[in-house]
């Protein structure tokens, strides 16, 4: 059972190419917590769900859009209060889009960026994520 004071979270960075794009877009949606800024889908992992899967389901949920789950990216640990008492641990996976849904949830709201301005919208915690899948697409 995992602790409520280390939880673990997974998400994706989904990513496409259209016709006209000298490199990817990246699919953000918009924070619950910061009203006004953007991350990357991601949520808790449910009892039972592996990682991949609980990724896949967050970012259905948070964007209307089924993945295919690929790269799994160097996780990161969070501390979510000033005294170090809780942490949050994140397993992040590269992903494409497989399917796309008519809705979503209904307060979010989803935008597809270049990759390299990304990290202009994304809080610092989400920097060294995205760092890391711009290095792994560049050599692809």
């Amino acid at each position: 059972m995992v602790s409520k004071k280390n939880k673990k979270k997974a998400g994706v960075v989904a990513y496409k190419y259209t016709e006209n794009d000298q490199e990817p877009l990246v699919l953000l949606v918009s924070a619950r917590k910061v009203k006004g800024s953007w991350v990357f889908p991601v949520g808790g992992i449910d009892p039972g769900e592996t990682p991949e899967i609980a990724a896949a389901r967050e970012c259905e949920e948070e964007s209307g859009y089924c993945v295919k789950i690929g790269k799994k990216l160097t996780p990161v640990e969070s501390c979510e209060s000033c005294h170090g008492k809780k942490t949050a641990h994140f397993i992040f996976f590269l992903a494409t889009i497989s399917a796309e849904k008519e809705t979503w949830e209904t307060d979010r709201s989803r935008e597809w960026v270049p990759l390299s301005l990304a990290k202009d919208r994304l809080p610092s915690f989400f920097h060294s994520v995205a760092e890391e899948a711009a290095r792994f697409l560049a050599e692809q």
